[in-house]
């Protein structure tokens, strides 16, 4: 749906300009009654903070350059895109740091020797392995078994 910018308000005769009250001289006393006005009717979009929505600089230019339903709607459009890009970001950096968690994988660049089977070594093979381990922490080297 595309929205009409506000259209400038006709310049009244100056007969008419006594006869009119500050509020229509005013255009925010406009868009507060307006902005009341559809809170009571509830034509406020869902989860529309009304309190904090008057206080946003943002929603003060919108409410001068559009209509106010045109303006809350548009407000709560980019709000919810606003949530939905925190909420984005937010589920990356918790995706990144799980995945960072995991055991990383090692290199894959060379061979790996499968882990010796000792229960199913011939007698000739264990004892060629027993006497390599004893040879290695003579010499100082750390045997793991």
């Amino acid at each position: 749906m595309i929205f009409k910018k506000k259209q400038e308000p006709v310049k009244p005769i100056p007969a008419e300009a006594e006869a009119m009250d500050t509020a229509e001289e005013n255009p925010f006393v406009e868009a507060a009654n307006e902005l009341a006005r559809m809170e009571q009717e509830g034509l406020l979009p869902e989860d529309f903070d009304l309190s904090a929505a008057v206080q946003d600089a943002d929603f003060a230019a919108l409410l001068q350059e559009f209509e106010p339903k045109a303006a809350v709607r548009i407000y709560a459009a980019e709000k919810r895109a606003l949530d939905a890009e925190n909420s984005v970001k937010t589920r990356m950096s918790e995706q990144a740091r799980s995945r960072s968690a995991l055991p990383r994988p090692q290199k894959t660049d060379r061979a790996v020797a499968p882990a010796p089977d000792y229960m199913s070594m011939s007698r000739e093979a264990f004892s060629a392995l027993e006497k390599q381990y004893k040879n290695a922490a003579h010499n100082g080297k750390r045997v793991h078994i």
